[in-house]
C-alpha cells in the first residue's frame, strides 16, 4: 500500500526532529560535562598549588600538624587534600588517618608532581561519576620534597541521566507531542497544494477538462500546477481537434455517400433499362450517353477526392521553389482558354505580383480552380479579371468575376467540401463542391491563406495571400 506524500513528510519531520534533539542533547551535555570538569580542575588546581606552597614553607617535619590542617580545612574547601612524601606516600590526609602511608607514586599525575610538573589526571568511580586528580609539586630548598595532591568527583552524562531520569522522560514525552503536532500541521499545510493538485488530476482524468488549479504553495508546487494548466489547456485543444476532427470525417463521410448515391443511382436504373430489353435506338444511344456522363462524374470526385486527400494528408512535402505568380496564371487561362471561350467569358491578366516560394502545379491549378467556377458563374458570358499585386510582405492574385455574387450566409462555407453556395445548380454542371475545399487546402500547405468577398458593383472577389520572397534573397 503506497503511503500518502502528508504521512512520509509526517514520518520525515518527526525523524528529523528527534535526531536533531537527540545530537544537540548530547553534544550539550558533553559540553556541560566538560564545563564541570574544567571548572573543577581550576579549583583542584588552586587548592593544590596553595597546598604545595604552605607544606614548602613550613617543611615535612610535623605530618601530624599538616594532616590536622587538612582536616579543618576539609569542612570548607569540599575536596580531599593529601600531602605525600617524596616517594608519593600519604603522609596527611584530609579525610584521616585511616590512609596514611598508602603508595601513589605510580599514578601518572603523581610521577609527573614528583618530576617538578604539574599533574591532572580524570577517572571514572564505579557508580559511573567522574573523579579528577590534580598534583602539583612540593619545593623547599629547590629540591622536590613531595607532592600536594587534590580530588574531587562530579557529575557525568550517565549520572546526569540517572539522576534525572524522571525528568528527562517527562521533557522527552512533551517535546514528543509538540513535535508531532507540529509536524503534523506543518505536514498538512506543505500537502495542501499536492492534495488540491491530486483531486484536481482526478477529476481531469474523469473526463472533466474543465478544471484547473489554482497555483499555491512553495515555488516548486507552484511550479508543478502551473505546469498542470499547462497541460490541460493543451490536452483540452488536443481534445477539442479531435472531436472536431471526428466530426469532420463523420461528415466527409456522410457527404461522400450522398455525392456518389446520386450517379450510382443514375448508373443503376439506366443499366437495369437496357438489361429489361425493347429499347429504341435513340433510348439506348441516350441511356448509355447517361451512363458515360455519370461515369465521368465519379471519376472527377474519385480524383477530388484523392487530390484533397493529398493535399491536406502531407503525405509528401510539395516540391518547392520560386514562382512567379503571372506567368502562373496565364498558364492557367492557356489552359482553360476552350472552356471559357465557350461559355463566353474573356479571362484577363493584370498587374505584378512579388515571386513566391511554392509548388507551379498546385498553384496553377488553384487559378484554374478559380477561374472555372468564375466563367461558371457568368452564363450570359462577361469578363474574369486576374489582378496581381504586393500587399506588405505578401503576393496577392484576385480573380474577379462579373457573376450574381455569394449569399452572404454561405460566404463563410464556400470553402467547405461539397458545399454549394446555389444548392439549386444541377450537379452535372456544378461539380462535386470540392473545388474551392481544394483551393484552401493548397493555401494552408503554402502557409497562405484565400478569401471571398462579394464586390460592391456586382461579382465576387477571390484572393489567394502568400508569403513574398524578400528582394535580398
Amino acid at each position: 500500500m503506497r503511503t500518502s506524500i502528508r504521512t512520509r513528510l509526517l514520518a520525515s519531520l518527526l525523524v528529523v526532529a528527534v535526531a536533531s534533539a537527540a545530537v544537540l542533547s548530547w553534544y550539550f551535555l558533553r559540553e556541560l560535562e566538560a564545563y564541570g570538569l574544567r571548572k573543577l580542575e581550576e579549583r583542584l588546581g588552586s587548592e593544590a598549588f596553595l597546598m604545595a606552597k604552605l607544606v614548602g614553607e613550613t617543611g615535612l617535619e610535623s605530618p601530624s600538624a599538616v594532616g590536622n590542617a587538612l582536616q579543618e580545612a576539609s569542612e570548607a574547601v569540599y575536596s580531599r587534600l593529601i600531602v605525600l612524601d617524596a616517594r608519593g606516600v600519604a603522609v596527611a590526609d584530609s579525610a584521616g588517618d585511616t590512609e596514611l602511608g598508602l603508595d601513589y607514586g605510580e599514578r601518572p599525575e603523581i610521577i609527573r608532581a614528583l618530576s617538578g610538573e604539574y599533574g591532572a589526571y580524570t577517572r571514572v568511580t564505579d557508580d559511573g561519576r567522574v573523579a579528577l586528580y590534580v598534583a602539583y609539586p612540593i619545593e623547599r630548598d629547590g629540591d622536590i620534597v613531595g607532592a600536594a595532591y587534590s580530588s574531587a568527583q562530579t557529575f557525568s552524562i550517565t549520572t546526569l541521566i540517572r539522576d534525572y531520569q524522571g525528568r528527562l522522560l517527562t521533557i522527552i514525552a512533551v517535546f514528543a507531542v509538540v513535535t508531532l503536532v507540529l509536524a503534523e500541521g506543518l505536514s498538512r499545510w506543505l500537502s495542501h497544494p499536492l492534495r488540491g493538485l491530486e483531486s484536481t488530476a482526478t477529476a481531469f482524468a474523469g473526463g472533466n477538462h474543465a478544471v484547473r488549479v489554482k497555483p499555491a504553495g512553495s515555488r516548486e508546487t507552484y511550479a508543478v500546477g502551473e505546469a498542470f494548466n499547462l497541460m490541460a489547456d493543451e490536452v483540452g485543444r488536443m481534445v477539442t481537434e479531435l472531436k472536431e476532427e471526428e466530426r469532420r470525417k463523420s461528415r466527409f463521410v456522410s457527404d461522400v455517400s450522398h455525392e456518389l448515391r446520386t450517379p450510382l443511382t443514375g448508373i443503376r436504373g439506366t443499366a437495369e433499362t437496357l438489361l429489361e430489353g425493347d429499347v429504341e435506338p435513340e433510348d439506348e444511344r441516350r441511356f448509355l450517353t447517361t451512363i458515360v456522363r455519370e461515369s465521368d462524374r465519379l471519376a472527377r470526385l474519385a480524383d477530388d477526392l484523392l487530390a484533397l486527400q493529398r493535399i491536406e494528408g502531407a503525405t509528401g512535402e510539395l516540391p518547392l521553389r520560386r514562382v512567379n505568380l503571372r506567368e502562373v496564371a496565364e498558364r492557367a487561362a492557356e489552359a482553360l482558354e476552350h472552356l471559357t471561350e465557350q461559355r463566353g467569358a474573356t479571362v484577363v491578366v493584370e498587374g505584378e505580383a512579388p515571386d513566391v516560394l511554392g509548388d507551379p502545379d498546385r498553384l496553377q491549378q488553384v487559378v484554374a480552380n478559380l477561374l472555372d467556377n468564375a466563367s461558371r458563374m457568368m452564363p450570359g458570358g462577361g469578363t474574369v479579371r486576374v489582378e496581381l499585386a504586393r500587399h506588405g510582405e505578401e503576393a496577392a492574385l484576385s480573380v474577379l468575376d462579373e457573376g450574381p455574387g455569394i449569399p452572404e450566409d454561405a460566404i463563410g462555407h464556400i470553402f467547405d467540401r461539397f458545399y454549394r453556395a446555389q444548392r439549386s445548380r444541377d450537379r452535372s454542371t456544378g461539380g462535386a463542391g470540392l473545388g474551392l475545399a481544394i483551393v484552401k487546402a493548397i493555401a494552408d500547405a503554402h502557409a497562405g491563406r484565400i478569401e471571398a468577398v462579394n464586390r460592391p458593383e456586382g461579382g465576387t472577389r477571390f484572393t489567394l495571400h502568400l508569403p513574398a520572397i524578400r528582394d535580398d534573397r
